[in-house]
């Protein structure tokens, strides 16, 4: 963060300029308008489901937030997502080491290694998980709920069991 002097000097709190992060790649998996009954008339908010991709470190992670109008819901979405980056694969592997079920409330995906060359055959949203994560060949499933949600924690709960590491902020 750069502190600016001319504003500095006319004002008394400084005016901090935050630097723009390049290796950070993002992509909003869902967009709603939530609207609330009050006395004064329907109050309207929005909530954002991100994707966060870190090119330099290899790392991934997802939030959800919530705000007044689309931009500040997508700015809180990434701060949030920036604080819980997780890096599962060092190297970027082809494929998933073998196949994984698992299940996060209604949400059941079947995850698959896949031969060279096949590509990812997936759903839209655990499609753009695994192009984000680098996996270039897999077969995944969603059955039960397609709750974008749901599906993104449980196919960062597979990762989990796949890797070895245990979370318990899912």
């Amino acid at each position: 963060m750069v502190i600016d002097q001319k504003i500095m000097q006319k004002s008394s709190r400084p005016f901090v300029r935050q630097e723009r992060d390049l290796s950070l790649e993002k992509e909003s998996l869902q967009i709603d308008r939530i609207s609330r009954q009050t006395k004064g008339g329907i109050r309207f908010r929005f909530r954002v489901l991100i994707l966060v991709k870190d090119k330099e470190k290899k790392s991934i992670s997802f939030a959800q937030a919530k705000g007044n109008d689309v931009a500040t819901a997508i700015r809180k979405a990434t701060k949030q997502a920036k604080k819980r980056l997780i890096t599962y694969f060092i190297d970027t592997p082809r494929t998933i080491p073998y196949h994984i079920t698992n299940h996060f409330k209604a949400t059941q995906i079947l995850l698959k290694p896949a031969p060279a060359g096949t590509g990812i055959i997936a759903g839209n949203t655990l499609n753009l998980v695994f192009k984000y994560l680098g996996v270039k060949d897999i077969s995944a499933k969603v059955i039960g709920s397609t709750n974008k949600l749901n599906v993104v924690k449980c196919v960062f709960q597979a990762l989990d069991k796949i890797t070895g590491q245990k979370r318990s902020n899912w």
